[in-house]
């Protein structure tokens, strides 16, 4: 009603041609509105109808998702390899299902993401990986099926972490063998989902986290951040979230070096109260103290700002002790001249000596278990 009687006025005194414009404004502006939809799927009235039917558990998030991996024959992966899992029968081989980490191209306000754009996520992060998979690296084609999850990392990982439990539970039976593999924040959303207060997950039988922080990192925490360009791009973009916030470092844990003010009760709450660790096996990647060995060079200079700080040994994101959980895991295991993108086997190159050996230790380590 504004618009037309300032339209009106207008009108009278400029004449049909503002008018006109005017029209041809808003119409412009409503095709752009239509297309938004199509491309997303929704607006956000629609998104916060999803995530509040998603917080009461009468839907899961349309953001997380399980796809099985179906190999083929090409390295130029098809999205219709990444099948939904509910669609498909259970086969009788173990399980292995990879969890991505912190995705910063996401917000809680961004549209509901599609299939092509989750399968995006899950291969910005795990291509080689799963080509690793395809090609029956150690056997594992052979004897695994693959599994892929995804979900939206600017959320609580208590929020992910209890999808999470639900999504397994709901695809698997207590008589499957499932072996979850866990880059960076999946290691913490893999430790919510199996706390004993969100339930019992009895067919996770191992969990080998790639350089998960979990006593946190400095560069989510804000009294790191400091007058550092490098430092302030990449930590206020983290602390901008719910989710990256709590990524956070923790001066609680064994080992842990103190930052002034840094404080995570998120994780706290979350090493308390955790009875599984039995199941998990911790590998760190390592940058010495000269920082060699990375592939990206922005973790050369995260690399030097931890070791200035104290933090020795680290993956130009994640420290050392965070990455093992100060030793409280089955097992601990630290490779060295990796970067924090290639503990997730992440490589330029997927024929990458680095990106096999990692592969090949990680599928040892689940058949050893």
């Amino acid at each position: 009603m504004g618009l037309l009687w300032i339209g009106y006025i207008v009108l009278n005194k400029t004449g049909k041609l503002f008018l006109f414009l005017l029209f041809t404004i808003l119409f412009f502006q409503s095709c752009i509105y239509d297309f938004y939809r199509k491309e997303f799927a929704s607006d956000k009235k629609s998104n916060d109808t999803f995530f509040l039917l998603a917080a009461l558990g009468l839907l899961p998030n349309p953001n997380q998702k399980l796809f099985q991996f179906i190999p083929g024959y090409s390295r130029n992966l098809s999205d219709l390899q990444f099948a939904d899992a509910s669609f498909l029968e259970n086969s009788n081989k173990p399980k292995i299902v990879f969890i991505h980490g912190w995705n910063p191209a996401e917000r809680d306000s961004d549209p509901i993401t599609g299939d092509s754009k989750k399968i995006i996520n899950i291969k910005n992060t795990f291509l080689n990986g799963i080509i690793h998979y395809q090609e029956n690296r150690s056997a594992v084609l052979t004897d695994f099926d693959l599994y892929l999850y995804t979900y939206r990392t600017s959320n609580s990982i208590l929020v992910n972490g209890r999808q999470f439990h639900q999504t397994l539970r709901s695809e698997f039976s207590d008589s499957d063998r499932v072996y979850i593999v866990a880059h960076s924040m999946g290691g913490l959303v893999t430790r919510v989902s199996l706390l004993p207060e969100v339930g019992n997950l009895p067919f996770v039988k191992t969990v080998v986290t790639l350089a998960s922080p979990q006593f946190g990192s400095p560069f989510a925490t804000p009294t790191f951040l400091g007058n550092n360009g490098f430092i302030n791009e990449v930590g206020s973009y983290l602390v901008d979230t719910q989710g990256g916030k709590e990524l956070g470092h923790t001066n609680n844990g064994n080992n842990q070096i103190s930052l002034s003010n840094a404080e995570n009760t998120i994780l706290d709450g979350i090493n308390q109260k955790f009875t599984l660790n039995a199941i998990f096996i911790s590998i760190a990647g390592e940058l010495l103290q000269s920082c060699t060995g990375y592939e990206t060079f922005y973790y050369k200079t995260g690399c030097d700002l931890l070791v200035n700080q104290g933090f020795a040994v680290n993956d130009g994101i994640v420290p050392l002790n965070s990455a093992i959980l100060g030793g409280g895991t089955r097992k601990n295991i630290t490779v060295s001249n990796y970067d924090h993108s290639m503990m997730a086997f992440q490589t330029t190159n997927v024929d990458d000596t680095k990106s096999q050996t990692l592969f090949d230790l990680v599928i040892t380590e689940i058949r050893n278990f």
